[in-house]
């Protein structure tokens, strides 16, 4: 089933990044209540099992489900992934990528692959579907982690606690 992608920043109207959408960790109730009330697929990446390459692609490769021939590279990847569409074709999807931060933290180069791979995906860059291929998923990418580079319900001051909009 086709859904609409919604607006992200409409319903989390506190993030400033994006289109990789960093949020505090502190703000997760609120994005999984905007998962969950969108109909999102959620898919859960551990940014603490992303010690290496080889470990990220083992942590891809269980989070996406994909199939057992998927190898520890990007191409394997990007074939593996393109079965995942293959299977999801039509489906909002969202990757919440928890400790993303950790990930930067043990393996900076390949958190930055990671992220590149996630948000080409956003965009339908899918080498291994066929140029003519109408698969697709909707995506968003979701990192989440704590400090100033994460964007929480209060601005610059994740740490903050959130408060209600009173209608005044």
């Amino acid at each position: 089933m086709t859904r609409r992608r919604p607006w992200v920043r409409g319903g989390l109207p506190f993030l400033r990044s994006g289109p990789l959408w960093r949020v505090h960790t502190k703000a997760l109730p609120r994005l999984d209540e905007f998962v969950a009330q969108h109909g999102y697929r959620r898919i859960e990446l551990d940014g603490r099992r992303m010690t290496s390459r080889d470990a990220a692609h083992a942590e891809l490769k269980r989070a996406f489900e994909l199939p057992e021939w998927c190898g520890a590279n990007w191409d394997a990847f990007d074939d593996g992934l393109g079965h995942f569409v293959s299977a999801h074709d039509g489906e909002l999807v969202a990757v919440v990528w928890l400790h993303a931060d950790e990930a930067a933290r043990l393996a900076p180069a390949t958190a930055v692959e990671v992220g590149w791979a996630l948000l080409l995906c956003t965009t339908g860059g899918m080498p291994s579907l066929p140029t003519r291929s109408t698969l697709h998923v909707d995506l968003d990418v979701f990192a989440v982690g704590d400090g100033p580079d994460f964007d929480g319900p209060d601005g610059d001051d994740p740490d903050a606690p959130a408060h209600e909009d009173d209608g005044s």
